[in-house]
Order: C-alpha cells, then sequence, then structure tokens
C-alpha cells in the first residue's frame, strides 16, 4: 500500500476576522505546499468579502460563515466540527507554512502515538526564531512576568514566566506548552477532551486545551524541521491586550481556583499599570504601541473584573 501524500490525511482551519490579504496568503501557501491537504476559512461574522477573494486566488479553499465573531477557539471547532480527517491544522490568519512544514509534522505525529498535537519553529517575518516553548501558566509564573521579574533573569528559574523562558528550540522534544500559532492536532485527542473551551474568546484557548491534554495524558511535540512564519498581532494586536489578561485570570481561576485567580488578576492589573506609567516617558512610536497595549489592560477596569469570580 502506497503511503499518503504530505497532507493527504490534514485538514487546514483557518480562522478568520477581519484580516484579508493574511487569509489570503495563509491558505495560499497551504495550497502551494501541500495541494493534497484540505483548506476551511472560518469567517468569524468578518463582513469584508473574503469568500469573493479566496474563491479568485484559492478556489479550492471552503467558507465557514459565522453569524458573530464567538472568538478563536469556537471557529476552531466550527472548523474541526464540519471536517473529518484525522488532523488538523490549526492555522492562525497571520501565520504562513513553508515547504516541507506540514509533512514534518505528519511525521512528527505519526512517530508518537500519544502525540496530541505537533508545533513547528516559528519565526518572525525576517527569519530569526520566534520562541514559542512556553510552560503553562501558574500564578507565581503570572507574577514572574507581571512584575518583570522573568525579564530581568532572563526567563531562569526560579523566575521564569510562562512565556519568558529558557527552552531548547534546537532539536524536536517534547514540550509542556507551545504557542498556538499553528498547530498540527490529532483529531482523536481534540474529541477526547471535548475541543476547545469556547468561553476563552481569544488568547489562552491553547494553553487550557494543552493542559487539559497533560491531565489526559497526551503528549506535545516540537518539531523544529517544520518552519511557519508569524507575524503576530494582526487582528487587533496591542488594542486586544486587555484581553490576554482576562483570559489568564480566566485560565487560572478554571485551573488553580478563586483565590488564584484573584491573585493572577492583581499583579497583572498593577504590572499594566506600573508599565503604563512606564511608558508615558517612552518617545515615538514604541511609547505610542505600549501605551495603547496597557490602556487596554487598563480600560477593562482591571482583569478580575473582567472574568466573574464567585
Amino acid at each position: 500500500m502506497n503511503a499518503p501524500a504530505a497532507g493527504e490525511r490534514v485538514s487546514a482551519v483557518i480562522v478568520h476576522f477581519r484580516t484579508p490579504a493574511e487569509t489570503l496568503r495563509a491558505a495560499r501557501a497551504v495550497a502551494a505546499t501541500v495541494p493534497a491537504a484540505e483548506v476551511v476559512v472560518v469567517d468569524n461574522a468578518s463582513h469584508d468579502g473574503i469568500e469573493r477573494l479566496l474563491a479568485a486566488q484559492v478556489p479550492t479553499a471552503r467558507v465557514l460563515t459565522e453569524r458573530s465573531n464567538r472568538g478563536f477557539g469556537a471557529g476552531c471547532n466550527r472548523g474541526a466540527r464540519e471536517t473529518s480527517r484525522p488532523y488538523l491544522l490549526f492555522l492562525n490568519s497571520d501565520a504562513f507554512v513553508k515547504a516541507g512544514a506540514v509533512a514534518a509534522l505528519e511525521a512528527a505525529l505519526d512517530g508518537e502515538r500519544r502525540a496530541a498535537a505537533a508545533g513547528p519553529r516559528l519565526v518572525h517575518a525576517d527569519g530569526s526564531l520566534q520562541p514559542s516553548v512556553r510552560r503553562l501558566p501558574t500564578p507565581w509564573r503570572i507574577f514572574c512576568e507581571s512584575s518583570g521579574l522573568a525579564f530581568l533573569s532572563g526567563g531562569r528559574r526560579p523566575f521564569e514566566g510562562h512565556t519568558a523562558t529558557r527552552q531548547d528550540h534546537s532539536g524536536h522534544r517534547e514540550a509542556e506548552a507551545l504557542m498556538g500559532a499553528a498547530l498540527l492536532v490529532r483529531r482523536e485527542a481534540l474529541e477526547d477532551v471535548g475541543g476547545f473551551d469556547e468561553a476563552f474568546f481569544l488568547y489562552a484557548e491553547e494553553t487550557d486545551l494543552m493542559t487539559r491534554w497533560r491531565r489526559r495524558r497526551w503528549s506535545l511535540l516540537y518539531e523544529p524541521r517544520a518552519e511557519v512564519v508569524h507575524e503576530g498581532g494582526r487582528s487587533g494586536g496591542d488594542a486586544l491586550f486587555g484581553q490576554l489578561h482576562a483570559s489568564l485570570v480566566r485560565y487560572a481561576l478554571k485551573h488553580h481556583g478563586r483565590a488564584a485567580a484573584r491573585f493572577s488578576g492583581a499583579v497583572l492589573d498593577a504590572g499594566a499599570a506600573l508599565r503604563y506609567a512606564a511608558a508615558l516617558v517612552t518617545p515615538g512610536a514604541r511609547g505610542r504601541s505600549r501605551r495603547r497595549r496597557y490602556r487596554s489592560a487598563m480600560q477593562r477596569r482591571s482583569a478580575v473584573a473582567a472574568v466573574p469570580i464567585r
């Protein structure tokens, strides 16, 4: 029996919200590098003509239109429900696969039966490494990041954060957590934990998923032979930074309890206020970006208030 062609077992799911140029590029890259893959774009009520654009430029892509924007995880779940292939490539609209990436991720999952997902080496547009191997958030790690201790320590223990860490990106390995910009997921593992938790509108939904996989004895793989370019921030960026804080509080509440959520919210709020004050004297575009980012967090009144904790 002949081995399946690269991508033949893969449904690529791209969640779209008002990033037509980036979504087109992401879909084109999948279609060009693994023509056998199925490409599904979930349009989160963008009303920007993405279906027409895809029909003209990536005619093999299928568009699923949501009535409202229910968030990234909900979009991923919709794409998973309406496909049937055993592997699901969840791809941010601002990320695009390079030649050989999907095949390398497939090979990683084929080699480890209990691997729920495999993530690639993420790079910036200039080709430099974008660190994507992470740790799962804990109240201590959230504190270390928000206080600046993780940055000042260079991500070294005991002050490492959940994103600010010193992780090896040089070779194939198991990982505790990965950035979710591009993940090849085993459908069986996704269904085993019930899919993405749609209570997370944006951010931390993949972290929550990885935590639930870990509890079900699934592993997570990092595969640097697969390379994906990730620009980041194209669907909101700094303006949605408050949503990141709210999602971290929701994660802490779900996995560590009410006291941990209150603590996490308090340190996130304090960190945002201190950084906003510093940004007031930061000149130029960098200062404007930082002020917009931390104003977004502060305008939610508090990260704790954003997620009811009863």
